[in-house]
């Protein structure tokens, strides 16, 4: 408004000298344009899970992924073309698969890394650790770290790798559908009676996931009680016997029912527990379970159904 009461008083002074006029209002109109530049040359800062500031000077078009959870969220929000690095495990969606390998779940190559020339890497805290993603910082390259746990972040996590790709309008999109669906999910899970949940990841050693772990948030979603919610460590080692004691209704294992693992059938020798007397032991796909990315509703999907399974 200022600068319109300005060149408005110029244009009534300077009547008599058209030409001088001229040249006071088209500076005035250069001035504002070059603070619009300086606005758009500040950049972009989003936050990480860690609480860090990323900072970038605009949207990255080159970006290292070092999780397959990571690479998927990319794909899903239109971003898939931009990533120019990945880690070994990332195969979903197919065209994934064509990355080239910079890292696995031990080390990451950085000096492939570097001959890359990434504006971004997008690394996972407890997956990747500090021993992955410190070395990465030092060589000044942007590091934005994820830590997703709960369901309800997801959205989120959509939102912010929008801002950071230049694809904040399908970033949103995708956002609210998951939001809708996980809603729906709740909804239809509501006021149904608990049960007795374990998950398993490993069976020599047992492993499974404490409270903390998005995996918990999906059976506490489909009315599951996780049987392990209070252990101390993200991915404890339990024995037989505390499983035995907590008695789960239902067992969930990562796999898949055509390939079933050659563990699987070997509940059946442990008759104490309800899960296998009542045969309600069941696999779902480790990919869609563990991996926080959108297709975790499909993974909660099969939860809730095998959940209902053993409720009835």
């Amino acid at each position: 408004m200022k600068s319109f009461i300005y060149r408005s008083t110029v244009f009534k002074r300077c009547a008599a000298l058209a030409m001088v006029c001229s040249l006071a209002v088209m500076a005035e109109v250069n001035k504002e344009a070059s603070k619009a530049v300086e606005s758009r040359g500040e950049g972009l800062s989003v936050i990480d899970d860690n609480g860090d500031q990323v900072h970038l000077a605009r949207p990255a078009k080159r970006i290292i992924s070092l999780a397959p959870n990571i690479t998927e969220v990319l794909f899903h929000i239109g971003a898939g073309e931009q990533i120019v690095g990945a880690d070994e495990y990332s195969n979903y969606p197919l065209e994934a698969k064509e990355i080239l390998r910079v890292s696995n779940y031990a080390a990451a190559n950085y000096e492939l890394i570097l001959s890359l020339k990434p504006d971004l890497v997008i690394a996972w805290q407890s997956g990747n650790g500090d021993k992955m993603i410190n070395p990465l910082r030092k060589l000044g390259i942007p590091v934005f770290v994820v830590e997703t746990r709960q369901m309800d972040q997801i959205p989120n996590l959509f939102k912010r790798f929008g801002q950071l790709s230049g694809h904040s309008d399908q970033a949103e999109q995708r956002a609210l559908e998951f939001s809708l669906r996980l809603k729906a999910l709740r909804a239809a899970n509501q006021q149904k009676s608990l049960v007795r949940t374990f998950y398993q990841i490993w069976d020599e050693p047992l492993i499974t996931l404490n409270g903390k772990h998005m995996v918990s948030s999906v059976i506490e979603l489909c009315g599951g009680v996780n049987i392990f919610a209070d252990a101390i460590p993200l991915v404890p080692y339990v024995n037989i016997e505390s499983i035995v004691a907590a008695d789960p209704q239902v067992i969930i294992a990562g796999g898949s029912q055509e390939e079933q693992p050659h563990w699987f059938k070997r509940w059946q020798k442990w008759d104490a527990i309800s899960a296998v007397i009542s045969e309600q032991i069941y696999l779902i796909p480790a990919d869609l379970m563990q991996r926080h990315s959108v297709r975790i509703l499909d993974g909660a999907a099969m939860m809730c159904d095998y959940l209902d399974r053993a409720r009835t």
